[in-house]
């Protein structure tokens, strides 16, 4: 998420508000959305079937019901917050796949340990 403050645009996780420090590793989806990896690695152990349809803020599709999200139980208050932030599954791969090819990233992913929810 971007905001305008006096000093300039802020950027900050969607999921969990984290302003970036141009050290944070964070990636950038469609208009603005972005995903830190703390939030990320989260996104990959706890996304599970939405009980509703929802719209994903990486990518801006709409999902339908059943399809496998990720979002923040219970963010803290937090100016760079988007309180409707949900990831689906396709992002959340993406992103731990580039992740993964960053050198400069301490972050490692094998698909396979982490399957699809039963």
């Amino acid at each position: 998420m971007q905001r305008h403050e006096a000093d300039g645009v802020i950027i900050s996780c969607d999921f969990c508000g984290t302003d970036w420090d141009q050290v944070l590793p964070m990636i950038e989806g469609h208009h603005g959305s972005v995903i830190c990896l703390e939030c990320l690695k989260r996104a990959l152990k706890e996304a599970e079937p939405a009980g509703e349809s929802f719209h994903c803020v990486l990518c801006l599709q709409d999902r339908q019901a059943g399809a496998r999200r990720w979002r923040l139980a219970d963010p803290r208050p937090s100016p760079g917050l988007n309180p409707a932030a949900a990831a689906c599954w396709d992002c959340i791969r993406l992103a731990a796949k580039t992740f993964h090819k960053d050198k400069d990233v301490d972050f490692r992913w094998d698909p396979a340990d982490y399957p699809p929810p039963e």
